[in-house]
């Protein structure tokens, strides 16, 4: 079905927005498994001809707002819509045409489904975990692995800024992996679908305060972590004693650490 819609409105990625079309249609229906979406608000982000559109319509969700930059993408997506290729019945449907970073969800209660450009993904991760005011319950997307490597902490790092900017605010799991061939045109990277589940854990840590706190840890990777602290200012002596408090060893480097003692190190350094 996907292969016979680019036919049939002879439709080209675009470079310069990264779009790389996924065409297996198993796929994009394994995707609009993930979460239930049976009376649920749903935002889904990039959603290019439709192809997930149509498999989350029928699913029935209480609204689905589509957030499309593309306005070549968006008149495909009215064609479609005029030949009666989507199920829109008792539906809230919206399309809504503007950057994702400037989106502000109408819903209190909603989750994201997505598939998004490498170089825009960290960019979109802020935008829905920091920056708007009603964050999703949940997420659902779909990224190269040069991302989610650094998210899932399975890169040479153990951990990095970007998996503590992401598990301060979620759980994540990989719930599917996706071989570069089943996209048009291919990526040159393989790619996985992540579950983003939120959570309110460290609500009583600040964001901006912590990620400074983060950033400074982790200004000279090679050093040790004692070191970086203290080249941020930090008395050596404290930086000893909260060590000793949290039993975390002199010679410890920032990728060794997790969120839950990185949590402990930033209230320690911020009574």
């Amino acid at each position: 079905m996907s292969l016979e819609i680019l036919k049939k409105y002879n439709i080209k990625a675009k470079k310069s927005l990264g779009q790389n079309f996924l065409v297996n249609d198993k796929i994009v229906k394994d995707i609009s498994d993930v979460i239930e979406v049976l009376s649920k608000n749903i935002v889904e982000v990039g959603p290019g001809y439709g192809a997930l559109t149509e498999k989350l319509l029928l699913k029935k969700p209480k609204s689905l707002n589509l957030v499309e930059l593309d306005l070549d993408m968006i008149d495909i997506l009215n064609k479609r819509i005029n030949s009666w290729d989507f199920n829109l019945n008792w539906i809230d449907f919206k399309i809504n045409n503007c950057d994702v970073l400037k989106y502000i969800p109408e819903n209190k209660d909603y989750s994201v489904i997505a598939n998004i450009p490498y170089y825009i993904t960290s960019p979109i991760l802020r935008h829905f975990l920091y920056d708007v005011e009603n964050k999703p319950e949940s997420m659902v997307i779909l990224m190269q692995k040069d991302v989610w490597d650094k998210i899932l902490w399975k890169g040479k790092e153990k951990t990095s800024v970007l998996s503590l900017f992401v598990s301060k605010k979620c759980i994540v799991r990989e719930v599917l992996f996706v071989w570069k061939e089943n996209f048009i045109p291919a990526p040159k990277v393989e790619s996985s679908v992540l579950l983003f589940e939120s959570h309110h854990l460290y609500n009583d840590i600040d964001d901006n305060l912590f990620m400074d706190f983060i950033k400074k840890s982790f200004r000279e990777p090679r050093k040790k972590l004692s070191k970086n602290l203290v080249n941020a200012w930090y008395d050596k002596n404290l930086i000893m004693q909260i060590f000793s408090k949290l039993s975390i060893q002199d010679l410890v480097r920032w990728e060794d650490l997790n969120m839950t003692i990185w949590s402990q190190l930033f209230l320690e350094f911020n009574k």
